[in-house]
């Protein structure tokens, strides 16, 4: 059974503003972030599975996956995950 994953206010408003930023180059590589980003919270237990914890910060509990070039950050409450942030990476 998949967990059911939820967005936070803030997360919501990282992730409508990441795609918009995107649309203002290229409006194909946005419709593909999203349908990245809506494949991963589709399915809860596949975001667990690709999830790591954070480079930057190992012992917090938040982890984060990949979408393009952006890192969508989660954590688990009680038994749902909640995606809580999305930021364009860094390049490396």
């Amino acid at each position: 059974m998949s967990r059911a994953v939820w967005f936070t206010d803030t997360a919501r408003w990282q992730l409508r503003s990441a795609v918009e930023a995107v649309a203002r180059r290229d409006a194909e590589e946005a419709a593909t972030f999203l349908e990245s980003v809506r494949c991963l919270v589709r399915d809860g237990d596949r975001l667990e599975a690709e999830g790591t914890p954070l480079s930057d910060f190992p012992d917090l509990p938040q982890r984060e996956v990949r979408a393009g070039v952006h890192r969508v950050f989660f954590r688990y409450v009680d038994e749902d995950l909640w995606i809580t942030g999305v930021w364009k990476a860094q390049p490396t």
